[in-house]
C-alpha cells in the first residue's frame, strides 16, 4: 500500500463533501481524504495544519493516526509516497519544493497551481528532477463526461476540432484554471501559441507587477494545434463548447447535462442546419477518486499521469498572458510568457 499524508485540514482536504451532497454536478467522494479512503492501494496516515482543531477534526472522521501543526515534520516523520496539498495556493510552491526534496514518489496539489510563473517554474525542476509522479485539483478532466467529449473529438466524431470555448471565467488562477485545464484537455493537450485579451476588474493596476486578487480575464488563446480557446464574460458560469468542423457538443450545468448537434447540408448543400443528436451515455463516478487512482497507475507502470507538472503550468501561462495582453494594450502575446515575475494572490 501507498502512504498518503494531506497538508492541510480544511475544505478540500476533507469537508467539502458536506457542501456537495445535493449537488448534481459532483460525484462523491470529493475531497482529498474521502477520495483516498475508497482506493485499496493507499494507507492515509496523518494531516498536518497549523490549527491542530482542524487536524483532530478530520482524523477522528476518517479515523486516520496522526496529526501535526508542522506539515516538515510530518513529511520527515512519515516519509509518505503521495502527499497531498489543500493549502492556499500562497503556499503551494514551498510545500511542494519541500515534498519533492524528502521523498515524496506522487503530489496531488490543488488549485490554484501556485501565485506566478517563477514559482511554477521551480516546481518543475523539483518535480521533473525527482521524478515525481504530479495532478492538481482541477477535476473536470477526470469527469467521464467530459472524457466522453474527448474521446469523440478523438474520433472525429465532430470532424476537425476548430474551437473550445468557456463562457465564464472568474478568479483566473483559482476557478478559471477549472476552465483552462478542460479547454486544453479537450483540445487534446496541445501547447501555447499566444494570448489575447483584457482584464475587467475596475481596479486593475496594468503598471504594477503584483496584484492583491485573483483577476478575471476575457478573451481568447491560440493553441499550438491550431484550435482556438475563447474565454468569454457570460451568465453562464461552468459551461463550455467543443465546436468542430462536423458538429459541436455543448457542455451545460457544470457538465450535468451534454447536447450534441450533427452538421447537416440542406436545399442541395446550399445551406447548413446542425440538428440535435444523442450524446454518448456514460456513467458518472468521482473525478477524485480517478485522480487517485492515475497516481497510483503512475507509480506502479512508471508511466505518465494524465495531466502532469507542465500541463498544470498551462493554466497560469494562460492566466498571466490575458494580463500581459492588457497591460500592451490587447496585443497578442507569445506563449510561454517571457516575464516570469508576475505574482498574484489565489486562495
Amino acid at each position: 500500500r501507498y502512504k498518503a499524508v494531506i497538508i492541510g485540514a480544511g475544505r478540500m482536504a476533507g469537508t467539502i463533501d458536506d457542501e456537495v451532497v445535493e449537488y448534481a454536478a459532483s460525484s462523491l467522494p470529493y475531497s482529498h481524504a474521502a477520495g483516498y479512503m475508497k482506493v485499496p492501494e493507499i494507507e492515509l496516515v496523518a494531516f498536518a495544519d497549523l490549527d491542530r482543531t482542524k487536524v483532530e477534526r478530520l482524523q477522528q472522521r476518517y479515523g486516520v493516526p496522526r496529526g501535526y501543526t508542522d506539515y516538515r515534520e510530518m513529511i520527515e516523520c512519515e516519509r509518505p509516497d503521495i502527499v497531498s496539498i489543500t493549502t492556499p495556493a500562497t503556499h503551494h510552491c514551498e510545500a511542494v519544493l519541500f515534498a519533492a526534496e524528502h521523498g515524496a514518489r506522487a503530489i496531488y496539489c490543488e488549485k490554484a497551481l501556485c501565485c506566478s510563473l517563477a514559482e511554477a517554474d521551480q516546481m518543475v525542476a523539483a518535480v521533473e528532477s525527482h521524478g515525481i509522479k504530479f495532478n492538481t485539483g482541477t477535476l473536470r478532466r477526470w469527469a467521464v463526461g467530459m472524457e466522453t467529449v474527448r474521446e469523440m473529438i478523438e474520433r472525429g466524431d465532430l470532424g476537425h476540432l476548430q474551437a473550445v470555448i468557456s463562457y465564464a471565467v472568474g478568479g483566473m488562477l483559482h476557478s478559471a484554471s477549472h476552465f483552462f485545464d478542460l479547454m486544453l484537455y479537450l483540445a487534446g493537450d496541445p501547447g501555447l501559441d499566444w494570448a489575447q485579451g483584457t482584464v475587467p476588474n475596475t481596479d486593475f493596476d496594468p503598471q504594477a507587477d503584483r496584484w492583491h486578487e485573483d483577476l478575471s480575464g476575457l478573451g481568447q488563446v491560440r493553441f499550438s494545434n491550431g484550435v482556438m480557446c475563447h474565454l468569454l464574460s457570460t451568465g453562464l458560469w461552468a459551461e463550455f463548447a467543443a465546436i468542430g468542423s462536423e458538429g459541436a457538443v455543448t457542455i451545460m450545468n457544470n457538465g450535468v447535462d451534454f447536447a450534441l448537434r450533427r452538421r447537416q447540408n440542406v436545399c442541395d448543400g446550399r445551406y447548413i442546419t446542425y440538428q440535435p443528436a444523442p450524446f454518448p451515455p456514460f456513467e458518472r463516478t468521482s473525478p477524485t477518486v480517478r485522480l487517485i487512482r492515475d497516481l497510483v497507475q503512475a507509480l506502479e507502470t512508471d508511466g505518465e499521469t494524465r495531466q502532469g507538472i507542465r500541463r498544470a503550468v498551462n493554466t497560469a501561462e494562460i492566466a498571466f498572458g490575458i494580463i500581459e495582453s492588457h497591460r500592451q494594450g490587447g496585443a497578442r502575446v507569445p506563449l510561454p510568457l517571457a516575464r516570469r515575475d508576475f505574482w498574484m494572490h489565489s486562495h
